[in-house]
């Protein structure tokens, strides 16, 4: 399997998104494989999780970025869970990566 590229953007079944700088920390913020639902690597590829509980990884479950998902999920999130963000405006930027880099920067704790 291969390693995604950092920052990986996780979403849960209710649309929080969480940051992870650090791919291989993931069993620090995952409990079980199943606990996301949707994650995004710093190039917009789709990421799964492996792995028993309490040893969690990630790894790409495709080599084909996904930027239409990854930007309404994101957009979602502003939408709904984003309240303590100044103008709840997802980061504009055009190319996927940076987009990606600006979400994890910009992010704003719920």
């Amino acid at each position: 399997m291969t390693d995604p590229t950092d920052p990986v953007l996780l979403f849960d079944e209710d649309g929080r998104m969480f940051i992870l700088h650090e791919p291989a920390l993931a069993d620090e913020l995952l409990e079980s494989a199943d606990e996301f639902l949707e994650g995004y690597d710093g190039l917009g590829r789709p990421v799964c999780a492996y792995g028993e509980p309490g040893h969690v990884a990630l790894a790409l479950a495709s080599t084909e970025a996904q930027g239409d998902e990854v930007r309404a999920r994101v957009e979602r999130y502003y939408d709904v869970f984003a309240a303590r963000h100044p103008t709840r405006v997802p980061p504009q930027e055009a190319d996927l990566s940076n987009f990606i880099r600006a979400v994890a920067e910009d992010w704003v704790e719920e």
